[in-house]
């Protein structure tokens, strides 16, 4: 006859496996590199586009609305659309910890086409919103570079590419790279 475990040894069994997964990035006590670091940095370079780098100087963001692509925008990082760029839409940890970033600074859509979402003047056609593209995020280790879109007129809009680390256990914006564009 076969005994059934007690607590103990089956907490003695569980922990180090749960320790091991939090280690790994599985876990919410830190934020490692983890097995999939892509939605860290996208949460990382979008908070710093929407907090800081807005457009606007010094203060909250102006915005009413974020209007956020549910895919990676091939015009990220750079003027212009760039077909050539491959695109594919953001996975749910993708999406998630992008408007998890988003959430602080007012309410949050997704979108799939921003060009429904423009006026014949190139402005959002919410008063106040802006639209918030990602592009495919080039990670090694502890480093990613992060391109960036931010729409919110015809004059009004920056495209840059962040360089994100991994500081501390938080993958933090610590500059940019390349050129930045702003009208």
């Amino acid at each position: 006859m076969r005994r059934p475990m007690s607590m103990w040894r089956a907490a003695i069994i569980l922990l180090p496996l749960s320790m091991a997964t939090l280690a790994c990035g599985g876990g919410s006590l830190g934020e490692g590199p983890g097995p999939d670091p892509k939605p860290r940095v996208l949460a990382a370079a979008v908070r710093q586009l929407v907090s800081v780098d807005h457009t606007f100087g010094t203060g909250p963001p102006p915005f009413t609305e974020y209007l956020l692509l549910s895919s990676i925008d091939p015009a990220a990082g750079h003027v212009g659309s760039n077909q050539d760029s491959p695109t594919r839409p953001l996975t749910a940890g993708e999406r998630d910890a992008i408007a998890a970033a988003v959430a602080p600074f007012g309410p949050s859509r997704w979108i799939d086409d921003p060009e429904r979402w423009r006026s014949e003047d190139l402005r959002p056609t919410i008063e106040g919103a802006v639209i918030i593209g990602v592009g495919e995020p080039e990670i090694s280790d502890t480093s990613a570079l992060v391109p960036m879109s931010l729409w919110c007129g015809g004059t009004c809009g920056t495209w840059l590419t962040y360089r994100v680390e991994l500081v501390d256990g938080s993958w933090q914006v610590v500059g940019t790279e390349g050129p930045i564009a702003i009208s």
